[in-house]
């Protein structure tokens, strides 16, 4: 069996190393020189900045790759207790409870909604079609802690409207807690008392895992965009721009690891159906923001992994990660750097400004949360037109279209399917090369 992969993202890239595993033939395409999709760490006049994901969650399929990848001693872990984390409230930051304990000191969530948490677990579960993130947890903990607490959270991490997205799309895991244990709560603790989940980077930045993964590929080829896709007697025959050695290839199964909107592109010549359902993916822009300052300019203490901004604080930006809190090595010792995320669904508007503002925006939002009474050393600005898709409403079809299209051997390793998160579609990857895998014998009997 042979298998293209279109698409040198990590799950492009995953999806090759577990094929290559199996021993199974395959091709992996990427249109540009670089691998690793939204993984994109850059090194500027010192600064080690992430453009895209800052840091990873430990997952037993991410621990198997980087031992297997001898990446062991270039995990780098969080140097300060990343529990605490905070969110905007009447013009400062709170901070977040973090356990029951911490709930019932904590000063900015009223007494009605502390006892409505506590009651979360005597909550029944419920099975409601289509529902929303935020209904889900308001049913769940009331409207005041999901307005103030989940949703900022929610924005922050998938760039969306909790109002929109599906909690059994988005966040399958808390439905299923609901589902197992009849408690978000309960689920959160067996989590907890499990194998645990750490955050941690790498010391050269996030573009060691893809590079990695990309140095041990046989069949990787970059600079190799595929325009068409054309089938003849049950193969596929893909067409670039530049051939090489292309033409006489006939494979088994097409695997899209490609965004929706550019998998959209690609199929519509021979499967416009799927083209379609796929174009109607929303990916909303994003900016990300590197501001860093000396750190005696800097009144707050920076004391965890970071801050949310609730839409009712009327914020400029979603949130930011306060990195220099969180690893060694991203700048200078006395500085402090600040990563802010601004846009996704809510704060689209704000993503699509010119640089010169947007920067002074994001200042102008640093100087009144953190008290600081100096302009940045450096500033640094990535755009991403789409950043994240979107797991509401119009994916449905799109998921179908994927489920259906399986029977064709035409397959989807990509975040708009199984998950946005970076140990999400490593899982996934894993899981569709058994997949894969199983029909192989099928394919060489054929």
């Amino acid at each position: 069996m042979r298998v293209a992969i279109i698409g040198g993202g990590i799950s492009g890239l995953a999806l090759a190393y577990y094929l290559q595993k199996l021993g199974i033939s395959y091709d992996l395409f990427e249109g540009s020189a670089e691998v690793g999709g939204n993984i994109r760490t850059v090194n500027i006049n010192g600064y080690l900045l992430e453009c895209g994901p800052n840091s990873l969650q430990m997952t037993d399929e991410l621990q198997e790759m980087i031992s297997e990848l001898k990446l062991e001693t270039e995990v780098h872990p969080t140097i300060t207790v990343t529990n605490n984390r905070y969110v905007l409230c009447d013009g400062s930051y709170q901070k977040i409870p973090s356990c029951p304990f911490s709930l019932l000191r904590n000063g900015f969530l009223s007494g009605a909604t502390k006892r409505r948490i506590v009651a979360e677990r005597k909550v029944p579960a419920a099975f409601i079609p289509y529902e929303t993130v935020t209904r889900f947890f308001e049913r769940r903990f009331g409207a005041d802690a999901t307005e103030k607490i989940i949703n900022p959270y929610i924005t922050n991490l998938l760039g969306g409207d909790p109002d929109h997205l599906l909690i059994e799309k988005a966040l399958p895991e808390f439905k299923a807690f609901e589902s197992k244990y009849g408690s978000v709560l309960r689920g959160l603790a067996k989590r907890q008392n499990g194998s645990g989940n750490k955050s941690f980077t790498f010391r050269g930045g996030m573009s060691t895992l893809p590079q990695a993964i990309a140095d041990k590929l046989i069949s990787l080829h970059t600079e190799r965009k595929i325009e068409v896709i054309t089938r003849s007697m049950g193969k596929y025959i893909l067409c670039s721009a530049t051939p090489h050695d292309m033409e006489d290839k006939e494979y088994d199964a097409v695997v899209l690891a490609l965004p929706a909107h550019k998998a959209a592109d690609l199929m519509d010549f021979t499967f416009p159906g799927i083209s379609a359902a796929l174009q109607n993916v929303n990916y909303p822009p994003l900016a990300v923001v590197h501001s860093i300052y000396n750190r005696h300019d800097v009144e707050h203490p920076l004391d965890g992994f970071g801050a949310l901004h609730p839409k009712t604080e009327a914020p400029f930006s979603n949130g930011a990660v306060w990195v220099s809190s969180l690893f060694n090595g991203r700048c200078k010792p006395y500085e402090v750097l600040l990563t802010s995320y601004v846009g996704g669904t809510p704060y689209a508007a704000h993503a699509n400004l010119p640089e010169k503002e947007l920067l002074e925006r994001v200042h102008e939002e640093n100087q009144t949360n953190y008290a600081i009474n100096a302009a940045p050393v450096f500033q640094h600005v990535t755009y991403w037109k789409k950043s994240m898709p979107q797991y509401d409403l119009y994916i449905e079809d799109a998921h179908e279209m994927a489920r259906m299209f399986e029977e064709a051997n035409i397959f989807v390793a990509a975040n708009w399917q199984g998950g946005v998160l970076v140990s999400d579609c490593i899982r996934h990857a894993k899981e569709l090369a058994n997949k894969i895998n199983l029909k192989a014998p099928l394919a060489q009997s054929a």
